[in-house]
């Protein structure tokens, strides 16, 4: 995939034979046009399966790096969207999706039991993100009381591409997208100020299209009306 991504900036660029811009530079931009892509459009989406500690508050993104990366091409955690923790033995009887907050709700309303409130399991829980990007964390509140299985719905970051066979794990119709923030970037190393406006406002354009093309209308109901018994 890198090599497509290299002959597709070059193309932008009408520099096919690479005579101006080399391959270590087009990998180093192309790269930090697959974090930016990543980051904006969060399309690498992961369903973390994770589990709960007895009397633990907090969780690191850091700690679910390896199950992230069982993923291939998944570097680390970006975000977490939604966070469910399941209630009842074993694997439990129900999983609600709990209620997030932002931090400073969160600090005043429940962390002002400091670490008493554990094991009681309101309808559902709440969870705040405290830090932000790839070194944020969760906090969790009741504090659980025994492991129990917890679902996180993530965005993530990718893995630098360093080889031609190094797994991509950006999707498509967003790999489209890749080389024109690419040629942006050489574009600003040229020094060519109108060249580069123009190049960003194709990739501006790139990203909605993607969102677009992925979220087509949803039909709730194939029969459209509600059935009527008379």
């Amino acid at each position: 995939m890198l090599q497509t991504y290299i002959a597709d900036t070059q193309n932008l660029l009408n520099d096919a034979g690479g005579q101006f811009h080399g391959v270590p530079t087009l990998t180093n931009y192309i790269n930090r046009s697959r974090r930016r892509i990543a980051a904006a459009s969060g399309c690498v989406r992961l369903l973390i399966r994770a589990k709960t500690f007895p009397n633990q508050e907090s969780y690191e993104f850091p700690a679910w790096a390896a199950i992230a990366q069982a993923t291939p091409g998944v570097r680390e955690i970006l975000a977490v969207r939604t966070l469910a923790v399941a209630i009842g033995p074993g694997d439990g009887a129900w999983k609600p999706v709990w209620n997030r907050l932002v931090w400073s709700d969160f600090q005043a309303r429940f962390r002002i039991w400091n670490h008493a409130w554990i094991g009681t399991i309101s309808y559902p829980g709440f969870w705040a993100q405290h830090g932000f990007g790839t070194t944020g964390s969760l906090y969790l509140a009741p504090i659980p009381s025994e492991l129990q299985p917890m679902e996180l719905d993530c965005s993530c970051m990718p893995f630098p591409l360093q080889n031609d066979d190094d797994p991509e794990c950006i999707p498509q119709p967003w790999c489209d997208a890749v080389p024109f923030y690419a040629a942006w970037l050489c574009l600003l190393q040229q020094q060519r100020p109108q060249d580069a406006t123009a190049m960003l406002q194709v990739f501006q354009l790139e990203l909605p299209f993607c969102a677009s093309v992925v979220s087509p209308q949803m039909i709730q109901s194939p029969y459209g009306a509600v059935v009527r018994s008379t």
